[in-house]
């Protein structure tokens, strides 16, 4: 969700003084439970370490999870949940109060006994508490959770969202594994992958006998966090696609949606070497299969990354902008690398100080020699 203003989080610490009052109540196991988490896709995906513990801890409860028509996808295959509700196409915090209420008449008839809001929303406490939900926990920060039952703090120092919403899995006494780290979690469907495996081979003639390298050098459109200064400049993923092709002998395979299609024709048009474009013609699931055989993604700060991280493929994340510490993929240990550079001096970030070729090249490198 957007940041709320100062206003609106002052009302919400005032709101929250009743709820206070009342006393915290113990923890009951849950029976039905709402996650109320609309967007994005790679916050949802971000998420999905916390249902993974949810479901763990209570196998025989019902799991729903709220989310826009955008973010779908990434959780369309999960089996741990029953439904996906709609909440829209995109943040709730762009819907109207007519659709809001809409949502909070919908949820209250299917009668939850649970919600876990990982959001920072005051907009996202107010809708389960409308919706009659009697159990409701969430991040509360700066007063936005003022109507949770049980508010949870963000740990201290910890930055990282996935780490931030296993603390909700934390407060209802589940151990979520402190000495590990439960990975995000994709399911791609059968018949992704039954469509990719003929793809490869009939497009590509690819058998497995070379490495198979994924480009997605989109994003930074369609969502609440539309950044188009997320994307690494094109003609740096042409050098490093030159470079995996003459090191490698790597098979170069360029994936995203059809508003990346421009700059994957720029790609095409700038490579010397052969590269295979399936821009605009794949699924985000045909994506994650594509990750299952792998040897290398190497993609932006985008949903489509975290879903390569997910599925176990070794993860290349190059961030521009926003701060890795706070958004990398939550992928297994050691298979997933962001490049970031800090700004300095408060200036607006460019490309000039990101991250270089040379870069990219070394950590694509140590990469590859894993996954050999």
């Amino acid at each position: 969700m957007p940041q709320e203003s100062i206003v609106t989080a002052a009302l919400a610490r005032f709101a929250s003084i009743p709820f206070r009052l009342r006393g915290r109540r113990p923890f009951t196991s849950p029976q039905k439970v709402l996650i109320l988490h609309p967007c994005c896709i790679s916050q949802v995906m971000l998420a999905t370490p916390m249902l993974t513990a949810l479901k763990q801890a209570y196998p025989r409860a019902r799991f729903d999870w709220a989310v826009s028509e955008w973010a779908r996808p990434a959780i369309a295959g999960n089996p741990h949940l029953t439904e996906l509700v709609s909440v829209g196409e995109t943040a709730v915090s762009q819907q109207s109060w007519g659709d809001i209420q809409r949502l909070i008449q919908q949820l209250r008839q299917e009668r939850y006994d649970t919600c876990f809001i990982p959001g920072r929303s005051s907009l996202l406490a107010y809708i389960a508490w409308r919706a009659g939900i009697p159990q409701r926990i969430g991040i509360n920060a700066h007063g936005r959770g003022f109507a949770h039952t049980l508010p949870v703090s963000p740990p201290p120092g910890e930055r990282h969202a996935a780490a931030i919403y296993l603390a909700l899995a934390r407060a209802v006494g589940i151990d979520t594994g402190q000495e590990g780290r439960l990975p995000m979690a994709f399911y791609p469907s059968d018949a992704a992958r039954t469509a990719v495996t003929r793809r490869l081979i009939d497009d590509l003639e690819w058998l497995g006998d070379v490495p198979l390298i994924i480009l997605h050098p989109g994003g930074g459109h369609g969502s609440i966090y539309a950044d188009t200064r997320k994307r690494w400049p094109v003609e740096r993923f042409v050098r490093l696609g030159n470079y995996l092709v003459r090191k490698h002998e790597a098979r170069l395979l360029l994936v995203g949606s059809r508003q990346d299609q421009p700059l994957a024709a720029d790609i095409v048009g700038m490579m010397p070497v052969p590269v295979a474009d399936w821009t605009g013609r794949v699924s985000l699931s045909e994506i994650g299969a594509l990750g299952e055989m792998a040897d290398l993604y190497v993609g932006n700060d985008t949903g489509p990354t975290h879903i390569a991280a997910a599925v176990g493929c070794p993860t290349l994340a190059i961030f521009g902008p926003s701060d890795p510490a706070i958004s990398a993929p939550y992928g297994a240990t050691g298979k997933v690398m962001a490049l970031w550079h800090e700004g300095e001096g408060g200036r607006p970030f460019t490309w000039d100080e990101g991250v270089m070729v040379s870069e990219a090249q070394k950590a694509a490198d140590r990469l590859l020699a894993k996954k050999s």
